[in-house]
C-alpha cells in the first residue's frame, strides 16, 4: 500500500513506516535485489540477453554475507547451478 501511495504522490505520514535514519534496522543482515526472466513465458524470445531485454520481475532475498543473499535470490528466480565441477561468480568490489 505505501509504494502505491507513493508512485500516485499521495501522503504517507499515517503508516508509521520506518525512515533511513531508524536506529533498530537489522544490521546483521544483507539484501540482494535480482532480476527475474520468464522465458517460458516469452515464447520464441531470444535467451541471448541484449540491452532492449528487460526482466518480468525480481526478487528480494537476505543472508548473512552478499554471497549467500545472492545465491538465495539466484536460485529464488529458478536459476540452476550447473552441475559441473568449475563454477565461477564474480562481482566487483564497488557494486556495494
Amino acid at each position: 500500500e505505501a509504494a502505491t501511495r507513493a508512485m500516485v504522490n499521495e501522503d504517507t505520514s499515517d503508516m508509521n513506516l520506518p525512515t533511513l535514519e531508524t536506529r533498530n534496522r537489522p544490521s546483521e543482515y544483507v539484501g540482494v535485489k535480482a532480476p527475474m526472466f520468464s522465458f517460458t513465458r516469452l515464447r520464441g524470445s531470444d535467451p541471448v540477453l541484449g540491452v532492449e531485454m528487460a526482466s518480468t520481475g525480481e526478487v528480494a532475498c537476505f543472508g548473512k554475507t552478499r554471497e549467500e543473499a545472492f545465491l538465495k535470490a539466484l536460485l529464488s528466480t529458478g536459476f540452476k547451478i550447473p552441475k559441473k565441477k568449475r563454477t565461477g561468480v564474480s562481482a566487483r568490489e564497488s557494486s556495494r
